[in-house]
């Protein structure tokens, strides 16, 4: 089964998983590094250790750790010194994002959708998580930020393995003024969610990631992580606001009544943040120059 012969418009989405399998996976380091993350008996130095196999992710992990994003007075010089600072998790989550930062380098510009404004939308998503999280006291708070960095990421994995759907989707929202999933609806038997969770459990992610990926767009359909999809929900709703929407989409989707109710939160009452939401996400984008 290739992807090369199949269309998003057919395909049901139990067959997703059969499709990923053509998608590469993540290098090995990464693969035992989240599966070392669930062990409760892992140590700092386990850990330390499978990072340091790869020297291009420890650079960038410790490039990302003394950055102002994390505003660390001192610096930190190894890997296993950033995860008793700042959490195997926080550790764990840097490693997903520059993963998949290093999943799409090199991907074909597009003038409908640039990449570098793709980031921006997802950046700019990823820090309203991290306040609002905050803000909101929900669990996972370590997972917030990468939540919101990897919710369109299903966007590039169609316009990386599905390109007609992906070109068909984008101009069918430009030239009717509509919301990137409200397209896909229209068009598609599958979304850029359903994708995203194909992909991102193939590559064994974890499953309040995955879910809050999947659902940030379906809150309806129950969830085990309420409060981190409801996030999500919210957060890319406000991207908007702030005039950084997603490329391609031209709307916002709607915002869900139930994510507000979730986190007791309305969208005014998040408006009076926006200044600590540029502020920051400002801050973040360095983290494109970093990563990449």
């Amino acid at each position: 089964m290739s992807t090369a012969t199949l269309s998003l418009k057919t395909i049901h989405p139990r067959d997703l998983k059969l499709v990923v399998k053509e998608v590469p996976t993540l290098p090995i380091v990464y693969q035992q590094l989240f599966s070392k993350m669930s062990d409760p008996q892992v140590s700092v130095p386990q850990l330390a250790e499978i990072v340091s196999r790869d020297q291009a992710l420890t650079t960038k992990i410790l490039k990302l750790v003394n950055s102002a994003f994390y505003g660390y007075k001192q610096e930190i010089n190894t890997i296993s010194r950033a995860m008793v600072i700042l959490g195997f998790r926080t550790v764990r989550n840097a490693a997903l994002a520059i993963s998949v930062f290093d999943y799409v380098a090199g991907m074909e510009e597009d003038s409908r959708f640039p990449i570098e404004d793709f980031w921006k939308h997802s950046l700019c998503t990823a820090t309203i998580c991290k306040i609002l999280g905050q803000e909101t006291g929900i669990k996972q708070q370590e997972e917030t930020f990468t939540a919101g960095l990897l919710h369109d990421i299903g966007k590039l994995i169609m316009k990386k393995y599905f390109t007609e759907d992906f070109d068909e989707v984008c101009n069918h929202a430009l030239n009717h003024g509509q919301s990137w999933i409200a397209t896909e609806s229209e068009l598609l038997s599958v979304d850029h969610t359903n994708v995203a969770k194909a992909v991102l459990r193939s590559w064994n992610f974890p499953a309040n990631l995955v879910e809050s990926v999947q659902c940030h767009h379906s809150l309806s359909s129950g969830t085990s992580y309420p409060g981190l999809v409801a996030l999500v929900n919210v957060s890319d709703h406000l991207s908007y606001l702030l005039g950084m929407g997603a490329p391609a989409s031209l709307a916002a989707a709607d915002v869900d009544p139930w994510a507000l109710s979730e986190l007791n939160i309305t969208l005014e009452g998040a408006m009076r943040l926006q200044d600590k939401f540029l502020e920051e996400t400002n801050q973040s984008l360095e983290i494109m120059q970093i990563i990449q």
